[in-house]
């Protein structure tokens, strides 16, 4: 592997082709989450689809709306080739990103506004998506049980006496959602001003130094099978938090204004329609998805084969980069890590 960066006298627009920010797009949605979890990062799913904006930008600034399309499809593929028990509101995720990234770059004329849009829009959309699995599975009652057992627990045992008025369930909602418009305000506009820091930074980075292993960077675990969101860790706090629920309205019914049985309809509701989705729906819309997945990669299947093919070289650069911020503190060291990891799969050849 040829481990040098970009020499000082090119240019960001020069120098990067869109093939090499689809492959980075591509490794973002295949390792980058894998690679998040290893070093312990909160808000995976901020950072990633971040990423995704930014890329979206670049692509948009080297070449034309249908190209983003393109790019869209083969990360896709490639992220079902690489992730393949990756579910399918993440690849759904993926086409919302690029289909709306070529709507908003098929003119240029307002760029900077562009990709602020684009940010916004993309990070509301993966703050919403939890919460809109959350209430099909609970309904509306789970958004009022939260609001109860605050308002219960304040009471009892904190005596804060909170108003009856507020609903606290669209308060957490609210707050959710807010640190995504907020995280996406933010990396809109920075991807907007990214052409001119490019190219300033491509003139300042110099070649990756001392050759490392990957062992460097804490492996990503090979993944079995995706768990269902009952056994991962939003779906146990949420059904330990509805059996509190239940269990202290079955002791203190005149206390809390739900039910039991309410609590229990709840989760009989859920578990039925996660076993419903399982079994009857996802494997039906996997079957046509992997039907489109075979029909398009034998159509870019040079650009996939070029893309899978960098995906070692960026994991070494991605390892180089966390061994080279060790001496900063956890917060400092994450941040110089990705700022670097960026630039340095960009410019890498």
């Amino acid at each position: 592997m040829n481990n040098s960066l970009i020499s000082n006298n090119q240019s960001f627009t020069d120098s990067v082709s869109v093939s090499r920010l689809t492959a980075i797009w591509a490794f973002s949605e295949s390792a980058f989450g894998g690679i998040l979890h290893a070093i312990s990062v909160p808000f995976k799913g901020i950072f990633i689809n971040s990423a995704a904006v930014i890329l979206i930008t670049l692509i948009a600034l080297k070449s034309f709306s249908r190209q983003i399309i393109k790019s869209t499809l083969i990360v896709i593929i490639i992220k079902a080739l690489v992730s393949p028990h990756s579910p399918l509101t993440a690849h759904f995720a993926v086409a919302m990103q690029g289909l709306i990234g070529s709507l908003l770059f098929k003119s240029k004329k307002f760029f900077r506004l562009s990709a602020f849009l684009l940010g916004i829009i993309t990070l509301f959309l993966s703050g919403t998506q939890k919460i809109i699995i959350l209430t099909i599975l609970f309904g509306n009652n789970f958004w009022k049980s939260i609001d109860i057992f605050i308002k219960q627990v304040s009471k009892d045992f904190l005596k804060l006496g909170l108003s009856t008025d507020f609903h606290y369930g669209f308060i957490l909602i609210a707050i959710y959602i807010s640190i995504h418009l907020i995280s996406g305000a933010i990396v809109g506009y920075y991807a907007g001003l990214l052409p001119s820091k490019l190219d300033a930074a491509s003139k300042n980075f110099n070649n990756l130094n001392s050759v490392i292993d990957n062992s460097l960077l804490p492996e990503k675990k090979i993944k079995g099978k995706r768990k269902s969101w009952i056994q991962r860790p939003t779906g146990i706090i949420v059904l330990t938090f509805l059996s509190i629920i239940m269990i202290y309205s079955y002791f203190y019914p005149y206390k809390i204004e739900i039910k039991s049985l309410e609590v229990l309809i709840m989760i009989t509701r859920a578990v039925l329609l996660t076993i419903l989705w399982y079994l009857v729906f996802a494997p039906l819309v996997r079957k046509y998805f992997v039907k489109f997945i075979s029909c398009k990669k034998n159509l870019y299947s040079e650009e996939i084969d070029e893309i899978v093919n960098l995906l070692p070289e960026f994991r070494y650069i991605v390892s180089k980069c966390w061994k080279a911020s060790q001496n900063f503190k956890v917060i400092k060291r994450i941040e110089t890590f990705l700022s670097t990891s960026f630039y340095y799969l960009l410019f890498g050849k």
